[in-house]
Protein backbone atom coordinates (compact mmCIF):
# COMPACT_ATOMS: atom_id res chain seq x y z
CA UNK A 1 0.00 0.00 0.00
CA UNK A 2 1.31 3.46 -0.92
CA UNK A 3 1.91 5.74 2.04
CA UNK A 4 0.88 9.37 1.92
CA UNK A 5 3.41 11.86 3.30
CA UNK A 6 2.59 14.87 5.41
CA UNK A 7 0.42 17.50 3.80
CA UNK A 8 1.47 21.15 3.71
CA UNK A 9 -0.81 24.17 3.60
CA UNK A 10 0.37 27.07 1.47
CA UNK A 11 -1.46 30.38 1.90
CA UNK A 12 -1.54 33.20 -0.65
CA UNK A 13 -3.39 36.51 -0.52
CA UNK A 14 -4.84 37.52 -3.89
CA UNK A 15 -6.71 40.53 -5.23
CA UNK A 16 -9.41 40.07 -7.83
CA UNK A 17 -9.79 42.38 -10.83
CA UNK A 18 -11.82 45.51 -10.23
CA UNK A 19 -15.57 45.45 -10.47
CA UNK A 20 -16.77 48.75 -11.91
CA UNK A 21 -19.77 50.32 -10.18
CA UNK A 22 -20.54 53.78 -11.54
CA UNK A 23 -17.49 55.87 -10.50
CA UNK A 24 -16.20 53.26 -8.06
CA UNK A 25 -13.74 50.41 -8.38
CA UNK A 26 -14.41 47.47 -6.06
CA UNK A 27 -11.63 45.01 -5.24
CA UNK A 28 -12.12 41.72 -3.43
CA UNK A 29 -9.20 40.50 -1.32
CA UNK A 30 -9.18 36.72 -0.80
CA UNK A 31 -7.05 34.15 0.96
CA UNK A 32 -6.22 31.08 -1.15
CA UNK A 33 -5.07 28.00 0.76
CA UNK A 34 -3.52 25.10 -1.13
CA UNK A 35 -3.20 21.67 0.42
CA UNK A 36 -0.05 20.07 -1.04
CA UNK A 37 1.73 16.76 -0.68
CA UNK A 38 5.46 16.45 -0.04
CA UNK A 39 5.81 16.04 -3.82
CA UNK A 40 4.19 19.51 -4.27
CA UNK A 41 1.02 18.01 -5.78
CA UNK A 42 -2.15 19.95 -4.95
CA UNK A 43 -4.70 17.73 -3.25
CA UNK A 44 -7.18 20.41 -2.28
CA UNK A 45 -7.77 24.13 -1.97
CA UNK A 46 -10.18 26.66 -0.54
CA UNK A 47 -10.77 30.36 -1.04
CA UNK A 48 -11.89 32.67 1.75
CA UNK A 49 -13.00 36.28 1.11
CA UNK A 50 -11.24 38.64 3.53
CA UNK A 51 -12.04 42.22 2.60
CA UNK A 52 -13.51 44.58 0.03
CA UNK A 53 -11.73 47.76 -1.04
CA UNK A 54 -13.72 50.59 -2.59
CA UNK A 55 -11.87 53.28 -4.56
CA UNK A 56 -13.79 56.42 -5.49
CA UNK A 57 -12.63 59.70 -7.02
CA UNK A 58 -12.17 61.46 -3.70
CA UNK A 59 -11.86 58.65 -1.17
CA UNK A 60 -10.87 55.07 -0.57
CA UNK A 61 -12.09 52.77 2.15
CA UNK A 62 -12.21 49.11 3.02
CA UNK A 63 -14.26 46.79 5.14
CA UNK A 64 -13.80 43.24 6.20
CA UNK A 65 -16.23 40.68 4.82
CA UNK A 66 -17.77 40.30 8.28
CA UNK A 67 -18.89 43.96 7.99
CA UNK A 68 -16.33 45.54 10.31
CA UNK A 69 -14.46 48.70 9.31
CA UNK A 70 -10.94 47.99 8.15
CA UNK A 71 -8.29 50.73 8.20
CA UNK A 72 -6.40 51.14 4.92
CA UNK A 73 -3.14 50.37 6.75
CA UNK A 74 -4.54 47.00 7.79
CA UNK A 75 -5.68 46.01 4.30
CA UNK A 76 -2.36 47.14 2.80
CA UNK A 77 -0.50 45.08 5.40
CA UNK A 78 -2.68 42.11 4.49
CA UNK A 79 -2.19 42.59 0.74
CA UNK A 80 0.79 44.89 -0.04
CA UNK A 81 0.33 44.47 -3.81
CA UNK A 82 -2.95 46.35 -3.45
CA UNK A 83 -1.05 49.67 -3.32
CA UNK A 84 -0.06 49.28 -6.97
CA UNK A 85 -3.61 48.30 -7.90
CA UNK A 86 -5.01 51.42 -6.22
CA UNK A 87 -2.39 53.68 -7.81
CA UNK A 88 -3.46 52.34 -11.23
CA UNK A 89 -7.21 52.44 -10.54
CA UNK A 90 -9.23 53.68 -13.47
CA UNK A 91 -10.95 56.54 -11.63
CA UNK A 92 -11.00 60.04 -13.05
CA UNK A 93 -8.59 61.35 -10.41
CA UNK A 94 -5.77 59.23 -9.09
CA UNK A 95 -5.80 58.48 -5.39
CA UNK A 96 -2.33 58.16 -3.91
CA UNK A 97 -1.65 56.17 -0.78
CA UNK A 98 1.04 57.67 1.41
Amino acid sequence: MKQIGLLNIETKIRIRDAIKADKRDLYLVVSVKLLKTEEKLITGCWVTPLAMLIVEQEMKYAFSIDGQDMPMEEILELAPSLKMVIDNADCKDKINIE
